[in-house]
């Protein structure tokens, strides 16, 4: 079984070398390797001393940024970050015998150290142009920055902690994207409930629709929740849903009684409780076996069954509906109904007011249209 060996000499890997994401993820050993770190401290050695390049990796992954564990690093995104790496890592190891020709002094134990400025441009350059998209076409330019971006930010990880001796990251080409390139999300209430009407005879694909549209939570969200999570509130009366969102961020959002209802059917229709109850731990949406949704699966699901409308706005849609485009939903139906932008980036839990500007965007350019402000019957 692969698995990392912690020793008090050192770190190192199952022999076949073949390096997967469940290795990297499994952070059951990380207080071992944590302690390694401690002791190269107390040593007065290097904070890696002892670590090869995939010890590193899976150091970086784990290691704790917050006093308090559940404003760490989430699941999901540990996952992200371990694709991200092993793809990376992957385009050094098929380049290996390159770095063994062309660098001097190379490092046999070593990719990373013999890394130099040249070679992140040149993986920038395949990242961006090799077919490893949708389709077998290169990557679009929002998911190429999103992989230089924690490219980047392991690099800064590497030098500022002495691994590597090159600030590296002061080399990559910039990936930065316009407001052009950015897929447009954008979605309205005539086709919200073209949706909902579609799926009206289907509990499932009905609860989870008008549960998107009516919170705008993240899809992570409504796939880590739990029935327990659900209560109702003292001072109103009403069903709300409270848990924890990205970057650790509480959220407690109002559950309106239709979309109440259509909870309770999806859990009838999956023979599960439909009592509220406290101690009640089992997923808010479960699949048909009871379990919780793995978030990307249920993202994937979703948009297939969009999809498979073959709703005829759908054809005219410059982007293929997804998860997230609910939350684009709820912020313009919200600004259509009078809301506040402030009030509209508290409820999605934005850090940045101009995330939700971006968000309303054309409802805004429509908002201040100097041309809606004329009298047309002056024309007559």
């Amino acid at each position: 079984m692969n698995r990392l060996v912690v020793h008090s000499k050192g770190l190192g890997i199952f022999s076949n070398r073949e390096i997967t994401p469940s290795l990297l993820l499994n952070d059951e050993q990380f207080h071992l390797v944590e302690e390694l770190t401690v002791n190269n401290e107390r040593q007065n050695l290097s904070h890696f001393n002892g670590f090869n390049d995939i010890a590193v990796m899976y150091y970086f992954i784990h290691r704790e940024r917050h006093v308090r564990h559940e404003r760490n690093r989430e699941d999901n995104t540990k996952q992200e970050y371990a694709r991200v790496l092993l793809q990376f890592y992957k385009y050094l190891e098929d380049n290996r015998g390159f770095f063994e020709q062309e660098v001097a002094e190379y490092d046999k134990t070593s990719l990373l150290k013999n890394l130099r400025p040249r070679h992140i441009k040149a993986f920038q350059k395949f990242l961006s142009t090799a077919p490893l998209g949708r389709g077998g076409k290169p990557y679009k330019p929002a998911t190429i920055h999103q992989k230089n971006t924690v490219i980047k930010s392991f690099l800064i990880f590497l030098f500022e902690n002495g691994y590597i001796q090159y600030p590296l990251h002061k080399s990559m080409l910039s990936t930065s994207i316009s407001k052009d390139e950015i897929p447009n999300r954008d979605l309205y209430y005539h086709e919200v409930k073209q949706l909902l009407d579609y799926y009206k005879d289907h509990p499932i694909n009905l609860g989870l629709l008008t549960t998107m549209a009516m919170t705008g939570l993240r899809v992570q969200e409504i796939s880590k929740a739990k029935m327990c999570d659900l209560y109702i509130d003292p001072l109103t009366g009403n069903h709300r849903l409270k848990g924890i969102g990205k970057g650790g961020t509480p959220f407690d959002c109002l559950i309106h009684p239709i979309n109440f209802e259509r909870i309770i059917a999806f859990r009838k229709r999956r023979k599960m409780s439909t009592t509220i109850d406290p101690t009640d731990k089992s997923p808010l949406f479960a699949t048909q076996k009871g379990a919780a949704y793995n978030y990307k699966n249920l993202s994937n699901y979703i948009s297939r069954e969009i999809q498979k409308t073959n709703l005829s706005f759908l054809k005219h849609r410059p982007t293929n509906i997804t998860p997230h485009s609910f939350r684009h939903f709820y912020a313009i139906y919200s600004r259509q109904m009078g809301a506040d932008i402030l009030d509209i980036q508290k409820a999605l839990n934005h850090k940045d007011r101009r995330t939700t500007e971006r968000y309303l965007e054309k409802v805004l350019q429509r908002e201040h249209e100097v041309s809606s402000r004329w009298d047309q019957s002056q024309f007559e």
